[in-house]
């Protein structure tokens, strides 16, 4: 009998839980909650919960942490902001010197083709910088004007009635410019301490190999158009000039 007495105890001290052990999930949550850091609350995760611990629910509720923005997007994003909008003044302006050499006064097809293609490639660089902007959660805000204009204005694209000749010159420096503003942004998110290897490969890949030929390509005109000039018969030099450009770009 003691036998029997003592294999039930020890059956039922086997097979029933320890209540101290057992824990349900919303305790456990609470528990991690409770014992989270500051830096903690500022994941997506805690804003869902704080939203769903509401009496009430509201589809207007704005879910500060839930969005694209990781790494340092939010140091470079300003920077990228002015370059997008210097992109869409610069991409105007070509427009306007192409519609100029394009009149019939002027009647340089070729040039008006060449800065026309500067326009259009401008204007979609920016088209691509602002959606790149918003792949990574930034929002773009198009009064981010470029603070480099301030200090070098004689490098914006001049608006007055130039030569063939100095408006080549000028379209140049104001593309080096851009270029050299460029590898700035590039050089800015290559630091160790504000790496974000995303908009250094954008950069890369997007701006980079087409600045470098296109650099090439306008100071080599700027030499020819000087030769040009020099000569006694610059008139038809520069009529073969034009047409060249029209067949070739």
């Amino acid at each position: 009998m003691k036998v029997f007495i003592f294999l039930t105890v020890l059956a039922v001290t086997i097979f029933t839980p320890a209540k101290a052990s057992y824990r349900s999930p919303a305790m456990g949550r609470a528990a991690a909650h409770s014992s989270a850091s500051p830096s903690i609350l500022s994941f997506c995760y805690n804003d869902v919960q704080s939203e769903c611990r509401g009496q009430s629910h509201s589809v207007d509720a704005r879910l500060e942490n839930c969005n694209a923005l990781y790494g340092k997007f939010g140091r470079i994003q300003s920077k990228l902001e002015q370059y997008a909008n210097a992109l869409i003044d610069t991409s105007f302006k070509y427009l306007t010197v192409s519609s100029y050499f394009g009149n019939f006064e002027r009647n340089r097809m070729g040039l008006k083709r060449l800065y026309r293609k500067l326009s259009d490639e401008a204007w979609d660089d920016a088209k691509d910088l602002i959606n790149f902007i918003t792949l990574r959660g930034g929002e773009m805000h198009f009064d981010e004007r470029p603070t480099y204009w301030n200090e070098r204005r004689e490098l914006q694209v001049n608006e007055h009635d130039l030569s063939e000749l100095e408006r080549m010159s000028n379209v140049l420096d104001n593309y080096k410019m851009m270029a050299d503003e460029a590898i700035k942004i590039q050089r800015e998110v290559t630091k160790h301490a504000d790496l974000d290897g995303s908009v250094a490969h954008y950069f890369e890949e997007r701006f980079f190999e087409r600045q470098t030929k296109t650099v090439h390509t306008l100071s080599g005109y700027v030499n020819d158009l000087k030769r040009f000039f020099s000569e006694a018969d610059a008139s038809l030099a520069l009529f073969l000039f034009d047409e060249y450009l029209l067949k070739s770009v």
